[in-house]
């Protein structure tokens, strides 16, 4: 009956289908027909406009216990797990943004940007002005972010866009800012501050058009991608004394800058504001007791038997950039967890620390 319809309505009866990873592939199967109707590019643009927000297809970590790639579901309701293996399990991630995983080589002398969804590899030299191993003759903390830089608003397919990799590192009191431009295949030296502490490894957050990275002391370092100005934001005072790797840089409701810390089983949901004075602080939006949302309170686990700390009973490993999509770990597995509606779904039962890099992206490839 499906087949005895026009091509409009059909067209429009396969857009409402859910963007989980494997359902445009499973429709593609049906006949010859509806697979060329499916992997027409301006099919998959529109697919991509009506649902907006990709789906996340997966975490990448580097880990040592653990896969290096978890695809999110049970099989055949998920991605496969050869088709988002590293290229090098010697390479380490430092995040994904549209469709692309950046990766460093384990000797942190050469960059590599990544896209699963088509294979294609982009190898980047660190130059000396970045290289953390020779600057000052020290090794200074560094982190890197890749994003599009074609400056459009939808990121569904950025395969084809040029991209910009955003390096920072700090050294004796100082942040750097160097970017590489995949257009003119060269890094250039951007910004320098003052800094109050070195950058964290925990991964950065893009709000609008600023990126942002956690430091190992209360602040946030942020860079303007426009104006190309740095500069430190302290975090709450509230959240000074709370667990480092629980506390998150994140989108805020409004689209502005916000902060998730965990404390215990509550997660609270802070926001960067200007109030009706035009001063500029922390508010303090929501918490959430997840006792009551998760299906067990689980107690603390000690760290090693040999530390006197017991390290949180909750803790976040991750968070989707843009989403409300937060990854929980408690003793009993993990939980993704959305803070709107607070549904959750336990995807891993692995006792897993690592820092997660969700991998977001409409899976297409199957079916095109």
């Amino acid at each position: 009956m499906a087949n005895m319809l026009p091509d409009d309505a059909l067209i429009e009866i396969l857009l409402h289908l859910p963007k989980h990873p494997t359902c445009l592939l499973r429709a593609s199967l049906v006949c010859k027909h509806w697979r060329y109707l499916i992997r027409d590019n301006k099919f998959i643009k529109r697919f991509r406009a009506f649902h907006q927000t990709p789906p996340v297809l997966g975490i990448f970590t580097n880990s040592t216990s653990i896969p290096r790639f978890l695809p999110i579901g049970n099989p055949p309701e998920c991605v496969t797990v050869g088709a988002f293996s590293l290229p090098d399990p010697y390479w380490h991630v430092l995040g994904c943004r549209h469709s692309r995983v950046l990766l460093i080589s384990s000797s942190w002398n050469s960059l590599q940007v990544w896209n699963p969804m088509t294979g294609n590899r982009y190898a980047v030299p660190v130059t000396p002005d970045v290289n953390p191993r020779i600057n000052y003759g020290r090794v200074p903390e560094s982190h890197a972010a890749v994003l599009c830089a074609a400056g459009h608003n939808d990121h569904g397919d950025c395969s084809s866009c040029p991209f910009f990799i955003v390096w920072v590192f700090t050294n004796i009191g100082y942040a750097y800012i160097s970017r590489y431009s995949s257009e003119k295949d060269t890094w250039d030296m951007m910004a320098s501050s003052p800094a109050p502490s070195e950058v964290d490894s925990r991964p950065s957050i893009l709000v609008g058009n600023v990126i942002y990275w956690p430091l190992k002391s209360k602040h946030i370092l942020a860079f303007e991608l426009a104006t190309s100005r740095l500069y430190h934001i302290e975090c709450p005072p509230e959240t000074h004394s709370v667990y480092r790797r629980n506390v998150h840089i994140m989108k805020a409701e409004d689209g502005g800058l916000g902060l998730a810390t965990m404390t215990g089983f509550n997660l609270q949901l802070w926001a960067l504001e200007i109030n009706s004075g035009g001063v500029t602080g922390w508010v303090l939006r929501k918490t959430i007791e997840l006792g009551a949302v998760l299906p067990l309170e689980v107690p603390s686990v000690p760290l090693t038997d040999s530390h006197l700390v017991r390290r949180p009973p909750v803790r976040i490993l991750g968070l989707v950039e843009e989403d409300d999509l937060f990854f929980i770990w408690t003793a009993v597995g993990v939980f993704a967890v959305q803070l709107k509606s607070l549904q959750f779904k336990k995807v891993f039962e692995a006792d897993v620390s690592a820092t997660f890099y969700p991998y977001t992206a409409f899976y297409t490839t199957g079916a095109a």
